[in-house]
């Protein structure tokens, strides 16, 4: 699965990569910058799946989505952003998000969200503020918020378990409770609410090693092309 990542700048590229590192089976190729149009160079090279940092600007963001959606039609686009409002959502949605992610969930927690966003276990409608309803995690009781937490921090039952001196079987009743309420099939999709409804704070990270941009071809693209082994990578 190769991966494109559409930033403000380098740093914030890094930190995104840091955050893939652990979702098997994709491959970032490089980054652009979405300050200036880049539809040339994304169209070349072909991505599966566009990771669009917002621009912190409404307008930039909407264009660069757009953008992105006329040069790869085929390609997966996820919004990678802070505001979680829902008429802000639906905008994007109607411009041409297959989903967004926000930047709140857990180091690593990012990776995997899109990993099962692009094989199409995670779904989620963006309703209008006038028509949304409170969020479904207000059901839940303390006990069952609690492991759903932990559930979504990462932990194992047999973890959760330990941390809260109950059995593996007490988890699993509370975890099919919260499910249930939560109108969600499995782990994964409860995870992802709780991400989404920012039940999970993420924790500060080192950045790696500067990446590369990818090479001059558009005013989109950053001025060092990226070596043939880091392609590779």
């Amino acid at each position: 699965m190769r991966i494109l990542i559409v930033a403000d700048n380098a740093v914030t590229a890094n930190g995104i990569r840091l955050e893939m590192r652990h979702a098997t089976g994709c491959r970032i190729v490089g980054f652009l910058s979405g300050r200036r149009s880049c539809e040339l160079i994304v169209a070349q090279e072909k991505p599966d799946v566009v990771l669009l940092d917002d621009m912190h600007s409404t307008e930039l963001t909407l264009e660069r989505i757009a953008e992105l959606r006329r040069a790869v039609p085929e390609a997966k686009i996820v919004l990678l952003t802070l505001c979680m409002d829902t008429n802000w959502l639906a905008e994007a949605s109607e411009a041409g998000i297959h989903a967004a992610v926000a930047k709140v969930a857990r180091p690593g927690g990012i990776g995997t969200l899109v990993r099962e966003i692009v094989r199409g276990n995670v779904f989620h409608a963006f309703e209008s503020g006038a028509t949304r309803s409170a969020p479904k995690h207000h059901e839940l009781t303390a006990r069952e918020l609690e492991i759903l937490r932990l559930a979504a921090s990462g932990s194992s039952n047999r973890r959760i378990a330990e941390r809260l001196w109950v059995t593996e079987q007490t988890v699993k009743f509370h975890l099919s409770n919260v499910y249930r309420k939560l109108g969600v099939s499995n782990r994964t999709e409860a995870s992802h609410l709780a991400h989404m409804d920012g039940l999970v704070a993420g924790a500060p990270v080192a950045h790696p090693a500067p990446l590369r941009p990818l090479p001059v071809g558009s005013p989109g693209a950053a001025e060092t092309p990226l070596t043939a082994s880091e392609r590779a990578a």
